[in-house]
């Protein structure tokens, strides 16, 4: 997992798939920009990145 800059994490807002998937251990709500999975911590002050084969169980959200 790698630690996004603030700009990154709003354009994956933006462009990004809501979706939620288990990083860790931990199911975790974020967005599926590309390949990788972003999310944050509950007080959304670090954005994080998992790539793939860091996260499973992934599912998106419709809207």
């Amino acid at each position: 997992m790698d630690v996004l800059q603030e700009d990154f994490a709003r354009s994956a807002k933006r462009q990004g798939r809501q979706a939620s998937a288990t990083v860790s251990g931990r199911r975790r709500a974020g967005f599926l920009v590309g390949n990788k999975f972003v999310f944050a911590d509950q007080g959304e002050l670090l954005w994080m990145e998992a790539g793939p084969g860091e996260f499973r169980e992934l599912r998106l959200w419709r809207k």
